[in-house]
């Protein structure tokens, strides 16, 4: 099947509509995902799975999340991005619906496949911003898509809650799954005019200027050995030591304030809730440095590494000194870390793959910075459990000083990179 590049929408107004469909179908997958992790207590105090089962339920999540982030990433390329959204999010809210009815044997794979069908999502929301997004509203969306972060994890702990109080923690399920095919319909009927009005590029007899003409069918495969051959590969390494900061950090705050300061489960609990909105400002911050200071993805993700290392190396003195001190710190690394995210996962695949290959680089991205995540999630245990949390500091401050070394010696590699993609593609932006 070869690939289709679609043609940019012509209007602000369209833009507005591709911007706030793909909101609502992106905030709906993460209400659909972390609302296992907000009746997962619940599941386990009935006795339906034990901890290490409940355990193994995400892990399987997130291994299927990040395997189907490259495989959707490369099929999203291929199919119709239009289609792949919605029904994604119609398999995932089986899944749900399913969890709903199913014994406990049958969710590890249940929770797995909800994993793989929520890879759906993404991809395609990268390339129609890459493809069909206005170039002037290009910036704003990439950096604007992650307010869904704070609004779908709320979203689902409230909607959970909402069904705990009311039928139990299967019910939680079946309302996450109803919300989600309501986006998957919203998606289907609002997107229709931007459909038609996209179109293929392939299928027009006057493409878009050059951008379009250079859009072959192997543009996409093309895309990752040139940025082998321009010794970018590294780009991998802050990649996945920006998940492991971003993730692991915020997985960790509540048992770290829990086991250095005596702070109550409730307390630590609030404090998760509140790190996603905090987060919110280095999305913004990372995009307003990028637009206005450096013009340079990677320079100002090494920026952003750089406050992020500052803070982190003041953080063992403020843990013996002030709770209060110490979460400004964590929930400025978190914030910084989900600006570095932006850069990568967001803005990066956009920039270089307007004409075609962001949804490829974004899910190859994104799985790299899945398995940092994981990786960081259990390292962080295990040297917490062995070695004090003293260890875990020296270990996060050391992710954050590696990471801004490779940032800082492939920033003008980058660049280059980027001039020269816009300059094949004769749409320098």
């Amino acid at each position: 099947m070869a690939a289709r590049t679609f043609a940019r929408l012509a209007s602000a107004g369209q833009g507005r509509r591709l911007f706030l469909l793909s909101w609502v179908a992106y905030a709906a997958a993460y209400v659909g995902r972390y609302n296992y992790s907000a009746v997962m207590s619940a599941i386990t105090a009935e006795g339906t799975l034990t901890l290490s089962a409940a355990g193994a339920v995400s892990t399987g999540y997130f291994v299927c999340y990040a395997a189907g982030q490259i495989l959707c990433g490369i099929l999203s390329q291929k199919a119709s991005p239009f289609g792949m959204i919605p029904l994604g999010l119609a398999l995932s809210a089986g899944c749900n619906f399913g969890m709903g009815v199913a014994p406990a044997g049958a969710m590890p794979l249940l929770w797995a496949a909800n994993g793989l069908f929520q890879a759906m999502v993404w991809p395609p929301i990268v390339r129609l911003f890459a493809e069909c997004m206005p170039f002037e509203q290009q910036d704003s969306a990439c950096v604007s898509i992650n307010s869904t972060t704070p609004a779908g994890t709320l979203g689902a702990y409230a909607l959970s809650a909402a069904a705990l109080a009311l039928a139990g923690w299967r019910m939680a399920f079946w309302a996450c799954g109803v919300l989600m095919l309501a986006a998957a319909v919203l998606w289907t009927v609002g997107s229709a005019p931007l459909r038609r009005a996209a179109g293929s590029a392939s299928a027009k007899a006057a493409p878009e200027g050059p951008a379009a003409r250079k859009a072959e069918p192997g543009a996409a495969r093309r895309m990752l050995p040139a940025l082998f051959a321009a010794g970018l590969v590294w780009l991998v390494v802050p990649a996945m030591l920006h998940g492991g900061l971003k993730d692991g950090v915020t997985s960790w705050v509540p048992s770290m304030i829990q086991s250095n300061f005596g702070a109550s489960p409730a307390f630590s609990a609030a404090v998760s809730m509140v790190l996603p909105l905090v987060n919110l400002t280095g999305a913004y911050l990372a995009g307003w440095l990028d637009h206005r200071v450096f013009r340079n993805e990677v320079k100002t993700s090494a920026a952003l590494m750089g406050l992020a290392l500052a803070c982190l190396l003041a953080l063992p003195m403020a843990v013996q000194a002030s709770l209060p001190v110490s979460l400004v710190l964590l929930a400025a690394t978190t914030a910084l870390m989900l600006g570095v995210n932006t850069m990568f996962i967001n803005v990066m695949p956009v920039k270089i793959g307007r004409s075609s290959g962001a949804a490829v680089l974004s899910g190859s991205l994104n799985a790299i910075t899945y398995l940092g995540a994981a990786l960081a999630t259990w390292g962080i245990g295990t040297a917490a459990e062995g070695f004090g949390w003293g260890a875990v500091f020296v270990l996060w401050a050391v992710m954050a000083g590696t990471a801004l070394a490779v940032c800082l010696l492939l920033a003008r590699p980058w660049g280059r990179f980027v001039r020269k993609c816009e300059m094949e593609r004769g749409d320098l932006v």
